[in-house]
């Protein structure tokens, strides 16, 4: 699918991979829907970086978990562009209190990192005569553990590894859904990506450093254009996986 001049909305786009990412379909030519939480600030920052590769690009403030809010961004997306080529689910968080029996956590992580995802498509998708689906997973949801306990945070990336699937097969043809998971990303949700503590988080993998965000988007923007891939989880980790293979 050729980029230039499509609609795509990114989700969490204020900061990390959405950042990354909005700015990538940007430079494709894309107008961006640049999806914040809270942050306008750094939101608006994405926003002017966009205007410097592209036209039509709009900040939408909207929280993902909550389908009224959602359900007005569509509104207003369908208000200024009329339709949507490419959504991007990428907005998602980590409780710190995640723990095999925290249920509050696991409701947390489930609204804001499955059910979010969920309610995006289901009010984007009916903009979308064609187009591209991808969710953003985790490595964590293929190797079924995380940092230093991430229970539900790894149960829902494996959930929306499935959903991709799942939605794949009833989306396609028209619209192609895939995913990406990402190993350990320098973005704030591993800490302040200028100190040593990320640098060491970082040699876990083996390429021995954190994965740039733009490293992420680039494979972001490979499953938007590509017309043959449907329902794939490309992995992005730095050989982290291969780890404890010895």
């Amino acid at each position: 699918m050729e980029l230039k001049h499509k609609i795509a909305l990114v989700t969490g786009a204020s900061k990390g991979i959405g950042k990354a990412t909005a700015i990538a379909f940007a430079k494709e030519g894309c107008s961006v829907v640049i999806n914040f939480k809270s942050d306008a600030k750094a939101a608006k920052e994405v926003l002017d970086e966009c205007n410097q590769h592209s036209r039509g690009n709009v900040i939408q403030r909207a929280d993902v978990s909550n389908e009224k809010e959602v359900l007005e961004m569509c509104e207003k997306i369908k208000q200024e562009f009329s339709h949507l080529d490419i959504l991007v689910n990428n907005a998602g968080i980590f409780d710190e209190n995640d723990n095999p029996t925290n249920v509050d956590a696991f409701e947390n992580v489930f609204r804001n990192n499955l059910l979010s995802a969920v309610i995006v498509t289901k009010h984007a998708t009916p903009l979308m005569r064609e187009g591209k689906i991808v969710n953003i997973s985790s490595i964590h949801g293929r190797l079924g553990h995380g940092r230093p306990s991430a229970a539900a945070y790894s149960a829902f990336k494996a959930a929306l590894e499935n959903y991709t699937k799942n939605l794949a097969k009833d989306l396609a043809p028209k619209i192609l859904v895939n995913a990406v998971a990402p190993g350990r990303v320098a973005t704030p949700m591993w800490g302040d990506p200028d100190v040593k503590e990320q640098e060491e988080l970082g040699q876990v993998h083996l390429i021995k450093r954190m994965i740039q965000p733009e490293e992420i988007a680039d494979a972001i923007i490979f499953l938007a254009k590509n017309d043959a891939m449907c329902g794939e989880i490309i992995t992005i980790d730095g050989g982290m996986s291969l780890v404890t293979l010895g």
